[in-house]
């Protein structure tokens, strides 16, 4: 049987003319930012979640692709958005959101809002920029999420109807995907000052995985002349699952709002 985790499918709501494609993070899944989906979808938009190469199938497949990979899989959500849609918008969150930049710094993509959500700028720890020599001792390594946050979201999969799945990722990561998103993040950050699109960033100040300060550094380097920042308080690397989920969606909502209304009056 080919290898497929529950509850890993990409996902298509259909609404509007303003297609949303929202890429997930590193050994992660669609259904990571999903409620955040279901939460522009609900506003009216169209929302693609797509599942980027070498996830949501076997932990070894990580290891067997390049960050060239998961940029083909965030185009081809692009793409397909773009032939239902007349306009679009990029969210990332973690990993994804560095795809995300390295996107909307391609002269082939035409956005019309970038959401970047605990997003890094670089990856100074040694330990993290060796993993390309590293993956030939320690191939794999267990991440399991041993805290309070799998179960939390199985009770609110629960209430809401769900599988009670809780986090829908790999346990074990694999060194060689760690080395990618290293090399994607260096690639994305050298090109950050292409990126013209209005953008929002979103962080929290107790995010352990990649620290507040890379906000900053983003927020520095962007070339758009339209940036927001919103930060959380609370919540931890995962926002769109975390406690504080309900403010970072509304925030994103009445940012989206505000440019694209601001957009439509531009063209009138």
């Amino acid at each position: 049987m080919i290898p497929y985790m529950q509850g890993a499918q990409p996902y298509l709501l259909q609404g509007d003319s303003t297609g949303v494609l929202i890429l997930h993070g590193l050994t992660a899944s669609p259904a990571e930012p999903r409620w955040l989906g279901d939460h522009l979808h609900t506003a009216g938009y169209t929302v693609c979640g797509m599942r980027l190469a070498g996830h949501g199938t076997d932990h070894q497949a990580l290891a067997r692709v390049r960050w060239e990979d998961w940029a083909a899989s965030a185009f081809d959500g692009y793409y397909l958005l773009k032939s239902i849609c007349d306009r679009i918008v990029l969210i990332g969150h973690s990993m994804g959101g560095a795809l995300a930049m390295a996107l909307a710094s391609d002269e082939r993509i035409d956005l019309s809002a970038l959401v970047l959500m605990a997003t890094p700028a670089s990856f100074d720890h040694p330990r993290v920029r060796m993993a390309r020599w590293l993956q030939f001792v320690m191939p794999y390594t267990d991440q399991t999420d041993r805290s309070a946050l799998p179960e939390s979201i199985k009770s609110e999969q629960t209430r809401r109807g769900e599988p009670a799945l809780g986090r829908v990722r790999y346990d074990l990561w694999a060194t060689r995907g760690v080395a990618e998103l290293v090399e994607m993040t260096d690639y994305a950050y050298q090109h950050l000052p292409n990126v013209i699109a209005p953008t929002l960033l979103v962080h929290s100040r107790k995010d352990s995985t990649i620290p507040y300060a890379n906000m900053a550094k983003i927020q520095a380097r962007i070339g758009a002349q339209t940036v927001e920042t919103c930060t959380l308080e609370n919540s931890g690397h995962i926002i769109p699952q975390d406690s504080e989920r309900g403010t970072a969606f509304e925030v994103i909502a009445e940012f989206l709002h505000r440019q694209l209304t601001s957009e439509t009056g531009a063209h009138a």
